[in-house]
C-alpha cells in the first residue's frame, strides 16, 4: 500500500473514531449521570482529561503560552463550549433520551448560522439554499419537541437545557474564530478542558450537588470512556481530520453522531426508535447538510459549528 493510501486510511480511521466516540458519548453521559451528579460528572471528565493532556505536553517539552491573555482566551472558549455544551447535555440527559439529546444538539450548525447572520449583516444576503437549510433544520427540531420523539413525551426541562447548550456552544464556536491562539493544539485543548472542568466544578458546588463517588461500576466505566475516548482520543482525531481534509468534509461527523447515539441508545439502554425519531432525524440532518454544503467558500456563505459530546 502506497504512502498516500496509508495516509488516507489513517484519515478515515480518525473520522470513524470521531463519529463513533462522540456519537456514543450521549449514551455514556446518560449512564454516568444516573449515579453521579451531572455537573460533578462533567467536571471530572474535563478536568481529568485536560490535566492528562497538559501533563503529556509538559513531559514532551511542548511549550505553554507565554502571555496571560492566551490563558484567558482558552478559559473563555472552554467555558462557553465545554461548560455550555456537555455540562447542560449532562443535565438534560436526566430528563430525555440520549437519542433525543443528540438530535437537538445536531442543530448547533444551524444556530451558529443564525448567530452569524445577526452579528455580520453582510451574511444576511445568504443564498436561498442557506435559508432553506435553516428552515428545514429547525423544523426538524420542532418536530422532535412537539411530537415527543414519536411515542415518547419529552420533558420540557430537558429540551430547554439542550437548547441552552446549543446557544452557548454556538457562541463559543463563533468566539473561537475571532481569536488566534499561538500555542500547540495539545496545550490549547488541555487548557480549554481543564478550565472548563474547574468552572463546571465551581457550578456544581454552587448548586449544592452531591460530590460522593459511592457509585456503580457502570457510571465509573462511563466516566472512564468519556475521559479517554470521548475527550482525549476523539478530540485528537478531530484535530487530525480537519488538518487532512477540507473542513466541510471533516464536519460531516455532526451528521453521523445522532444516528450513532440513537442506535447506541437502542442497543444499550433499550430506548425506542420510533417513527417520530426517524422523521426528526431525517429533517434535521437534511437542513444541516444544506447549510454546510457551501462552507467551502467562507467568503460567500455561513460557517458552521464544530459539535462533540
Amino acid at each position: 500500500m502506497s504512502k498516500s493510501n496509508n495516509k488516507e486510511l489513517t484519515n478515515w480511521l480518525a473520522y470513524l473514531a470521531v463519529c463513533i466516540f462522540w456519537g456514543s458519548a450521549y449514551v455514556a453521559i446518560k449512564i454516568g449521570v444516573t449515579d453521579i451528579a451531572p455537573l460533578f460528572f462533567t467536571s471530572l471528565r474535563f478536568s481529568i482529561a485536560g490535566a492528562l493532556m497538559l501533563l503529556y505536553a509538559f513531559l514532551k517539552g511542548i511549550p505553554f503560552p507565554s502571555y496571560p491573555r492566551e490563558y484567558v482566551q482558552s478559559a473563555i472558549i472552554g467555558l462557553l463550549i465545554l461548560f455550555g455544551g456537555p455540562a447542560f447535555v449532562g443535565l438534560a440527559s436526566r430528563y430525555i433520551s440520549a437519542g433525543a439529546v443528540s438530535l437537538i444538539v445536531a442543530s448547533i450548525p444551524l444556530a451558529v448560522a443564525v448567530m452569524q447572520i445577526i452579528c455580520y449583516p453582510k451574511l444576511r444576503t445568504a443564498n436561498l439554499r442557506i435559508w432553506l437549510g435553516l428552515l428545514i433544520g429547525f423544523s426538524g427540531v420542532a418536530i422532535l419537541i412537539f411530537s415527543g420523539g414519536g411515542d415518547m413525551r419529552l420533558d420540557l426541562r430537558g429540551v430547554i437545557l439542550c437548547l441552552i447548550s446549543v446557544v452557548l456552544w454556538s457562541a463559543g464556536t463563533i468566539y473561537s474564530g475571532t481569536v488566534r491562539l499561538r500555542s500547540h493544539m495539545i496545550v490549547q485543548s488541555g487548557l480549554q478542558m481543564f478550565f472548563a472542568g474547574l468552572g463546571i466544578l465551581a457550578a456544581s458546588f454552587a448548586t449544592g450537588e452531591n460530590h460522593t463517588l459511592n457509585v456503580s461500576i457502570e457510571s465509573l466505566m462511563a466516566l472512564l470512556f468519556l475521559i479517554i475516548f470521548g475527550s482525549i482520543l476523539a478530540y485528537s482525531a478531530y484535530m487530525h481530520i480537519i488538518k487532512s481534509w477540507p473542513l466541510a468534509k471533516a464536519n460531516t461527523y455532526a451528521y453521523i453522531n445522532p444516528m450513532v447515539a440513537v442506535l447506541m441508545g437502542w442497543l444499550i439502554l433499550n430506548e425506542p426508535i420510533t417513527p417520530g425519531i426517524l422523521l426528526s432525524m431525517a429533517v434535521i440532518l437534511s437542513g444541516v447538510i444544506l447549510v454546510q454544503a457551501d462552507t467551502s467558500k467562507p467568503q460567500q456563505v455561513l460557517e458552521t459549528a464544530e459539535s462533540a459530546a
